[in-house]
């Protein structure tokens, strides 16, 4: 079983919903073998937030909104994962009032954490039992550094640039318990990786950051499916089947927190819809969606 989860529970639900309903309710235009098992993504104004910096939206959610969210979520038989994955935050802000809040909502729901510090990850599971998902933030590139990752996280985010490197993945413990992001449009190998990853999470504190990134027009291209052959790191479908029948893996992270309706909806019917209903369903969708 492919197991996909999806961007994000803020920006896109009403999106996301909406496929897990087409998929319950017309399974035969679906992949075979496929289920949407998790949706992950960060509240508004959550100083925790990392990865990428949640723009459209700044009104912090009430109690009530982060309470109707998770309840969403839960009636759909869905996990939801939080993406705590601020480097720069110190212990002393892990009481924060609007993150607490957050936390206590979550509590009677199946909720994971991605984070990218293990101090967090430590602190948030005692106090909330929370199943922990080390980030690819981290940017894990040797495989002895992931296999200790795996002894303390329940799933680790594989670093992009291996989805495709059978040597590196044949020296994983346990690759059953990797997630794989497989429509990831960072440039391969980018240097300012973690250069940005900071920015994000200075941002996320202070409001402020001028990082300009050096591949913005790389990541900006539209589309990727006419890609995935020849780039070392985007997978296709038939990737991702080798991954799953070769390694064990289940878990794939489809990117997109950021991107536009229209390049998520590309990312959905590609790794979802059977290539016949594709055209159609994205029709169906962008009325659904007032487009």
């Amino acid at each position: 079983m492919i197991r996909y989860s999806l961007p994000d529970f803020t920006r896109h639900l009403r999106l996301n919903l909406m496929m897990v309903d087409f998929m319950r309710k017309s399974p035969e235009i679906f992949q075979d073998d496929i289920e949407i098992s998790s949706l992950y993504g960060s509240f508004p104004g959550c100083i925790m937030n990392g990865g990428r910096i949640m723009q459209e939206v700044q009104e912090r959610y009430s109690y009530a909104q982060i309470a109707e969210t998770f309840d969403a979520i839960s009636e759909k038989g869905l996990t939801a994962r939080l993406t705590l994955t601020n480097m720069l935050i110190r212990p002393e802000q892990y009481e924060d009032e609007y993150c607490r809040m957050i936390f206590q909502a979550a509590q009677g729901h199946d909720v994971e954490i991605i984070v990218n510090q293990d101090e967090l990850a430590d602190y948030l599971s005692s106090r909330y039992h929370f199943r922990r998902i080390l980030s690819t933030t981290r940017a894990l590139s040797g495989a002895e550094e992931l296999n200790r990752m795996l002894d303390r996280y329940d799933l680790v985010v594989l670093d992009y640039n291996h989805n495709k490197d059978d040597a590196f993945l044949k020296k994983v413990s346990d690759p059953a318990r990797l997630e794989v992001m497989p429509n990831e449009l960072c440039r391969p190998g980018c240097q300012a990786r973690q250069q940005h990853y900071l920015a994000v999470s200075q941002y996320q504190l202070t409001g402020e950051s001028d990082f300009k990134c050096p591949n913005a027009e790389y990541y900006e291209k539209s589309g990727f499916t006419g890609r995935t052959q020849d780039s070392p790191t985007l997978l296709s479908n038939e990737d991702i089947r080798r991954l799953n029948a070769e390694y064990g893996i289940t878990q794939f992270k489809i990117v997109g927190r950021l991107h536009s309706k229209e390049l998520l909806l590309e990312s959905y019917v590609y790794y979802l819809i059977r290539p016949e209903y594709r055209a159609v369903m994205v029709e169906i969708i962008r009325k659904k969606l007032g487009k």
